[in-house]
C-alpha cells in the first residue's frame, strides 16, 4: 500500500523494461484499428481495380480510332457490281444488255506525280487533265478516274504504268439498235446500274441482282498484306425479262416516225404497234424535236404521259354508245343541216353542205361534226359517259407506266350544256396515245377490252398479273364499227392509209389545242398566230383471219400545209403497217389480187370474259 503522498513509480518496481539505467523514454500512442477504417480501405481499394477494369476494357472493346491508324493494318473494300439482267425482245434478241466494260481507279495516296498522270491519262482518255488531277490527288485511298469506258482504253491505260492507278472491270449497259432505240419504253440506268426510267426502273429490282464485295488487308503503302484477312463475297445475277416489243418493228416504227415528223416542221410525235387479240404492245415511239431543231427518240413516254384533246379519231366512241343503246342504226338515216346551234354555239362541218340525211357509216366516214353531234344527243349524257368509261377513258392503262396519266373525263356532275356535243367530236376531254390505242384494240377484238401488256411474263417478273379481259360492246356493234371504219380508208378521210394485200379501218383526227385565249394562239405580241393542231390516224389491219394489228400515229404541232390527220398520220400508218406486216410474217389475204383491198370480216368471237358492270354516271372523278 502506497503511503500517503507519495506516487507510485512503475519504473522503479520493473528495470528491465526501459533499460538498466533506469531513465525514463518518451510514450507513443498507437493508432485505434476501427472496423469503419477497415471498410474505408477496402471501399477505395475496390474502386481503384473497378476503375482499371473499365479502363481495360473500354480500350479493347472501343479502340480511339487515331490509336488504330497508328497500329493496324487498313482494311481496302471494292464492292463489285452484280451483272444486270438483260432485256430480250419478244424474239430474243436483247433490247438492253450488260457488257464489261474498263473502269479507271486510282489512290491518290500512291500517286507520285498527279499532274504528270493527269496529262498522260488525259491523252488516252479524252478528259480534260484539270478534270483528271481532281481524281488524282486528295484524300482517300480509292477515286473513279474513268468509268465505264471502251476496252481499248482500259489497256491503253494499263500500258502506261502509272503507279497508283488501275483499271478494274465494270459492267456498262449496252443497246444493241443504239441509245435512241426503245428509249422510253424500256428506259436506262444511271452509272451505277440502278434503273432511272422505263421498264429499267419499275423492274428494277428484279433486273439488278445484289453486288458483291470484296475484303482485303493493305499495308500503308496500299499493297495487299500476304496471309492477311481477305474476304470474297459473290455477286448475285440479276434476272432476265422479256417484254412484247418487236427489236426491228420498234428500230424502224422510231425511224419512220422521226421522218414524218420532221418533214411535217412539227415538235413531237407517237407511234403504237399492238396485237389486238392480245394486247401486247410490239412497237412504242416517242420522239421530239430538240433545242437544236433535230428530231429524236426522247426518253419521256408521251404515249403514257401525254394528253391531248383527241378529235374526230375519238368519234367511232361515239358511233358505239349511240349504237348499242339504240339510239342509231347502222342503215338508219340522221338528219344532217348545214348547221347545229347548241347552247348558242355553232357547229359547222369542213367542208359545209345543205341539209342531208346521212346513215351512221356516212357520218363517220365524213368524219361530221354534225352528225356525230346528233347520235350523241340522241344517246344521252349519261349512256354516253358509260361507254367512256367502259373503254378506259379517265383511267391509266394496265400498264400503269410510272407517270402515266388518267386522261381528264369530267364526271357527269360537272358537264355543262355543252360538254356532250364536245367530248362526242373528240373536244373538251383528253386522253393519251395508250388510251386510243386500247380503244381501237376494243374493238378490233369484237368488243372485248384485252388489258395492253409489255411485259411477257408479269408474274415471273415479281408484279402482279394483269385484270381479265372485259367484254365492251356486243359483237354486233364491234362489227358494226368495223364495217364504218373500213368505209373511212375506202372512201372517207384516210384513203392514204391502205396497205396492199390487207384491209385496213381505222379513223383520221385533226384537232385543235387549248391555247392562248381558248383555241387560239397569240405571239409575244398578243398577235393571233393560228392554232394548234395533233394529226392523228388509228388503224386497224386485217387479213383473211381477222384483225392483226393496230397502228396509232399522233403528230403533234405539224407546220405547213399537211396538218390533218388523213394527209399526214395516215401515210405514216401505212408505211409502219406494212413494215410490221411483213416483219412479223402477217400473211396478206389470199383472196385478194396485188393492190386490191377488201373490207374487213367480223373478228371471232373470243373466250369468255368478264363483263365490266355499269358505273355510276357521277362517280368518276376528273383526273389529269
Amino acid at each position: 500500500m502506497t503511503p500517503p503522498g507519495r506516487r507510485f513509480d512503475a519504473s522503479a518496481r520493473h528495470p528491465s523494461r526501459w533499460g538498466s539505467t533506469g531513465s525514463a523514454r518518451p510514450t507513443a500512442t498507437l493508432p485505434l484499428v476501427t472496423r469503419a477504417r477497415v471498410a474505408a480501405a477496402l471501399a477505395a481499394l475496390a474502386l481503384a481495380v473497378g476503375g482499371l477494369v473499365y479502363r481495360i476494357v473500354d480500350v479493347q472493346a472501343t479502340p480511339d480510332p487515331r490509336v488504330l491508324e497508328e497500329v493496324s493494318n487498313p482494311l481496302d473494300e471494292i464492292v463489285v457490281p452484280a451483272p444486270r439482267g438483260t432485256v430480250f425482245d419478244r424474239n430474243g434478241r436483247a433490247i438492253a444488255m450488260s457488257l464489261p466494260a474498263a473502269t479507271v481507279v486510282s489512290d491518290p495516296r500512291i500517286v507520285s506525280d498527279p499532274q504528270q498522270a493527269a496529262a498522260d491519262l488525259a491523252e488516252v482518255t479524252g478528259i480534260e487533265a484539270g478534270a483528271l488531277l481532281d481524281r488524282l490527288q486528295g484524300d482517300g485511298a480509292f477515286r473513279y478516274v474513268a468509268r465505264q469506258v471502251d476496252a481499248e482504253v482500259g489497256e491503253q491505260v494499263g500500258d502506261l504504268g502509272i503507279e497508283g492507278v488501275r483499271v478494274i472491270s465494270e459492267p456498262r449497259r449496252e443497246h444493241p439498235n443504239g441509245g435512241c432505240s426503245a428509249l422510253a419504253a424500256v428506259g436506262r440506268v444511271n452509272i451505277d446500274h440502278a434503273g432511272m426510267s422505263g421498264i429499267e426502273e419499275t423492274y428494277d429490282e428484279h433486273l439488278s441482282g445484289t453486288p458483291g464485295r470484296v475484303m482485303k488487308e493493305v499495308g500503308a503503302d496500299g499493297t495487299t498484306i500476304p496471309g492477311g484477312l481477305h474476304e470474297v463475297t459473290a455477286p448475285a445475277e440479276g434476272r432476265d425479262i422479256t417484254v412484247t416489243l418487236d427489236r426491228n418493228v420498234q428500230y424502224r416504227t422510231e425511224s419512220m416516225l422521226i421522218e414524218a415528223v420532221a418533214d411535217a416542221g412539227a415538235s413531237s410525235g407517237v407511234a403504237l404497234v399492238s396485237l389486238p387479240a392480245t394486247g401486247e404492245i410490239v412497237a412504242m415511239a416517242n420522239v421530239a424535236r430538240g433545242a437544236d431543231g433535230i428530231v429524236d427518240c426522247t426518253r419521256h413516254n408521251l404515249a403514257a404521259t401525254w394528253s391531248y384533246e383527241p378529235g374526230s379519231v375519238f368519234k367511232p366512241v361515239t358511233a358505239a354508245a349511240a349504237l348499242s343503246s339504240g339510239a342509231a342504226a347502222e342503215h338508219a338515216t340522221i338528219e344532217v343541216p348545214s348547221y347545229l346551234t347548241v347552247w348558242e354555239h355553232r357547229f359547222e362541218d369542213t367542208p359545209t353542205h345543205p341539209d342531208v340525211e346521212w346513215t351512221p357509216t356516212e357520218i363517220v366516214t365524213r368524219s361530221s361534226n354534225i352528225g356525230t353531234i346528233k347520235m350523241a344527243l340522241r344517246t344521252g349524257e349519261e349512256r354516253m359517259y358509260q361507254t367512256m368509261r367502259s373503254f378506259g377513258f379517265g383511267s391509266r392503262t394496265a400498264l400503269d407506266f410510272k407517270g402515266e396519266s388518267k386522261g381528264i373525263l369530267p364526271p357527269l356532275r360537272e358537264w355543262s350544256g355543252l360538254s356532250l356535243p364536245n367530248m362526242a367530236i373528240g373536244q373538251g376531254l383528253a386522253v393519251t396515245p395508250l388510251q386510243i390505242l386500247q380503244a381501237y384494240n376494243t374493238i378490233a377484238n369484237n368488243g372485248v377490252l384485252v388489258p395492253l401488256k409489255l411485259i411477257v411474263d408479269d408474274a415471273g417478273a415479281g408484279r402482279a398479273p394483269t385484270t381479265a379481259p372485259v367484254r365492251v360492246l356486243n359483237g354486233g356493234v364491234a362489227a358494226t364499227l368495223m364495217r364504218m371504219l373500213t368505209s373511212v380508208v375506202e372512201v372517207g378521210t384516210g384513203q392514204q392509209a391502205g396497205v396492199e394485200g390487207f384491209s385496213m379501218a381505222g379513223k383520221t383526227g385533226t384537232a385543235w389545242q387549248p391555247c392562248d385565249i381558248g383555241y387560239e394562239c397569240v405571239n409575244e405580241r398578243n398577235e393571233l398566230i393560228g392554232r394548234h393542231h395533233t394529226a392523228t390516224f388509228a388503224g386497224i389491219v386485217s387479213n383473211d383471219d381477222g384483225p392483226a394489228l393496230v397502228v396509232l400515229v399522233v403528230i403533234d404541232q405539224p407546220k405547213g400545209e399537211r396538218i390533218s390527220g388523213g394527209r399526214l398520220a395516215a401515210p405514216a400508218v401505212s408505211r409502219i403497217a406494212g413494215y410490221a406486216l411483213r416483219q412479223l410474217r402477217v400473211p396478206a389475204e389470199s383472196s385478194t389480187a396485188d393492190g386490191e383491198r377488201r373490207r374487213a370480216d367480223p373478228a371471232p368471237v373470243p373466250p369468255p370474259t368478264t363483263t365490266l358492270a355499269d358505273q355510276s354516271p357521277d362517280s368518276g372523278e376528273s383526273q389529269t
